[in-house]
């Protein structure tokens, strides 16, 4: 997945996921949070590549896994679009990524993230430069 599409959350906390993402993700797909150092977000994830997460978590001991389990499972649920593409974004999620009203969806490969747009915006204008410089040229980019 790739791209920035911009959208907005209704009052009944729904959004529109663009024709593309859906494309790439299916009818059905997965939200949760973000595992990340940086600002809160949401993850999507084809039903594949969660399944395939889960069984990765479940292969490992419970003793190093439980409090990623708690962190994301927990707050996983189903997305499934109607016709016109719009989706209720659960409330616990909306809150842990600071969701307002303009939101911006990222595709960063196999998944794609959803970031309230002032927070998406701050990061993005916060990048450290070298940082990036040196992983783009270490990768011959």
């Amino acid at each position: 997945m790739r791209g920035e599409f911009k959208s907005t959350l209704d009052a009944k906390g729904r959004m529109n996921f663009p024709v593309k993402i859906r494309e790439e993700l299916g009818s059905v797909f997965m939200v949760s949070k973000t595992v990340s150092d940086g600002p809160a977000s949401l993850t999507l994830y084809t039903k594949e590549d969660w399944d395939e997460l889960e069984r990765k978590l479940n292969e490992l001991p419970q003793t190093k896994t439980s409090v990623l389990r708690r962190f994301l499972i927990t707050s996983a649920f189903e997305i499934e679009p109607d016709k016109q593409g719009r989706a209720l974004i659960p409330p616990p999620l909306r809150e842990h990524a600071g969701l307002k009203d303009d939101i911006v969806i990222v595709g960063v490969g196999k998944r794609a993230e959803i970031w309230d747009k002032a927070a998406w915006d701050n990061m993005n204008s916060t990048i450290d430069t070298t940082e990036l410089v040196n992983v783009a040229m270490e990768l011959e980019l």
